[in-house]
């Protein structure tokens, strides 16, 4: 249930390009939260001119850095998904969500619907792309399926935005540097990355 348009994201044609424009992140994400909640309430509404927001200074962050996902791509296409749900956790595009639903097996989507959706299109996006690129996201079961990681991490990002990289990272199979969850720089994967490749990191 975690990526409900995984398998239809992986057929949009040049994903990797797509997912760089506003107009097919909203449509994949109104699509994710149609059939997250399919089946168990009306879904909410979106919040476009909060959804436009979170992309916009995703797009600041993604533009700043994108000259480096050459370095280690997988770890980019993660750090990036990461980069657009703390964004998403901020703006709120659905704030009207409920907040909690009852009668649920996952435990995720039944104790935050608003944040496991936002964390559901985030790794559906990433996993997507990841697999037209060769690879893919393997997603920590041992935490989706985590009453208290999703706890922690509902309660962690409401005090401090950048550890929903740190959570994103954990579900996505990385141990996250905890000193700095969201700098690219601090990320393992692409420190050593770039050590290989011989260039000299400053931060």
């Amino acid at each position: 249930m975690l990526m409900p348009i995984k398998h239809e994201m992986e057929h949009t044609p040049d994903l990797v390009h797509q997912a760089r424009h506003f107009r097919t992140v909203l449509a994949s994400f109104t699509r994710n939260v149609d059939l997250l909640f399919e089946g168990h309430q009306t879904p909410p509404a979106i919040d476009s001119v909060a959804m436009a927001t979170a992309f916009a200074n995703w797009r600041k962050t993604f533009d700043a850095t994108r000259h480096l996902a050459d370095l280690n791509q997988s770890d980019f296409v993660i750090y990036s998904a990461g980069a657009l749900l703390s964004e998403m956790l901020v703006t709120k595009p659905l704030a009207d969500a409920p907040k909690s639903i009852d009668g649920l097996c996952d435990v995720g989507f039944a104790g935050w619907p608003e944040g496991y959706a936002y964390v559901s299109f985030c790794v559906s996006m990433a996993a997507a792309v990841l697999k037209s690129l060769g690879t893919d996201v393997l997603v920590d079961a041992s935490r989706s399926d985590d009453p208290a990681f999703w706890n922690s991490f509902r309660e962690n990002v409401a005090e401090n935005r950048s550890t929903a990289a740190g959570f994103f990272d954990m579900l996505c199979g990385i141990e996250p540097n905890w000193d700095g969850p969201d700098i690219l720089w601090y990320r393992p994967g692409f420190r050593s990355a770039a050590e290989a490749s011989g260039l000299k990191i400053t931060s």
